[in-house]
């Protein structure tokens, strides 16, 4: 019998604009989405906002996480067989997202996303990045109820984060080519839908050449194609649509040197910008000059990484992600070492 249609899971409610903490209930409830007893998530630093977030319900509960490691979330659990809320709600960067969305998915809670950060596509995805003992792994979760973004909570993040979030958003390009790639060679599962949601929101933030990260617009823009890079992931069931070879070999340079301080988008905008000239893509050198242009990692001698050290990085990435066939894997040594040249 012929397949007509597909289910997929999508947010109920999506909100971009000017100071949304306090309105928080108020949206829920225009969708429709009555909760009473939200136990809101968020760390140190975001506590304040949070805190507004709460004033706007009559029972709220506000619990500060340090960190994205597993020992947080299975506290997190105990409030919430203690509790008995009736929603999850992330006020915070990736990292308290991330709990709350893996949290949520292990207590079959709704979730709801209030990035106060724009610096990777969490924020309305389907995977939680969450640190274990044995390391770092990007677990599967349920898509948030609702993401609303609050634009004067994200316009004070630090500019570095805002720019790692653009890295985030145009390594989408190398990923998709991955993924086409894989359906080419492998037979891997391909969705055109999911993987046009990805790369076009990439497209757009590359056509805007430099960006003034302090425009409202920009913000706009940049929250619109992290929210639907994230919705292309559940739309494809797999992180597929925005994480290729550039996205392993982050991975690989989180495992292999640890004490590097640098952000995940900046790590796979800079990678991306390598694997875009292994795969032949036609906007690689714009990719070349919006980096550039808009002070981000631009090359791996950025955070000390010389050629030598980049090579470890490619021989150890598919290890990363068993399984997941990108450019990597039909790529030779001596035209990894030219790439890097060309790139660098």
């Amino acid at each position: 019998m012929p397949i007509f249609g597909s289910n997929v899971s999508l947010p109920i409610l999506v909100r971009i604009e000017d100071n949304l903490l306090g309105k928080v209930n108020d949206l829920l409830c225009e969708s429709n989405l009555l909760f009473t007893r939200p136990l809101i998530l968020t760390m140190p630093q975001t506590g304040p906002l949070a805190e507004s977030t709460a004033a706007g319900f009559k029972d709220a509960r506000v619990h500060e996480i340090q960190d994205n490691s597993y020992p947080q979330v299975e506290t997190v659990e105990a409030i919430i067989d203690e509790a008995k809320p009736d929603v999850l709600i992330g006020v915070g960067g990736g990292r308290v997202i991330d709990v709350a969305k893996f949290a949520g998915s292990r207590r079959m809670l709704p979730v709801v996303s209030v990035p106060t950060s724009l610096s990777n596509d969490g924020i309305s995805s389907p995977i939680s990045v969450i640190r274990f003992r044995k390391g770092t792994r990007s677990v599967g979760v349920n898509i948030p109820t609702a993401v609303l973004v609050d634009l004067a909570a994200v316009s004070s993040a630090p500019l570095r984060n805002l720019r790692a979030g653009v890295g985030d958003l145009l390594s989408n390009v190398s990923a998709t080519n991955d993924w086409l790639l894989a359906y080419r060679k492998t037979a891997e599962h391909y969705d055109t839908v999911a993987a046009l949601l990805a790369r076009q929101s990439a497209l757009a933030m590359l056509s805007q050449e430099q960006v003034d990260f302090t425009d409202p617009a920009f913000l706009r823009a940049l929250a619109e194609g992290l929210m639907l890079s994230g919705i292309a992931m559940g739309i494809a069931g797999t992180s597929r649509p925005c994480s290729g070879a550039e996205h392993l070999l982050s991975h690989a340079l989180d495992e292999l040197y640890p004490d590097k301080q640098s952000l995940h988008g900046e790590q796979v905008a800079m990678f991306a910008l390598f694997t875009s000239i292994i795969q032949e893509e036609p906007t690689r050198q714009k990719q070349a000059e919006f980096l550039q242009t808009n002070d981000l990692l631009a090359s791996p001698e950025d955070v000390g990484i010389d050629l030598a050290g980049f090579m470890k990085l490619v021989t150890h990435a598919p290890s990363t992600r068993p399984g997941r066939y990108t450019v990597l894997d039909e790529t030779s040594e001596t035209d990894i070492e030219k790439a890097y040249r060309k790139a660098y």
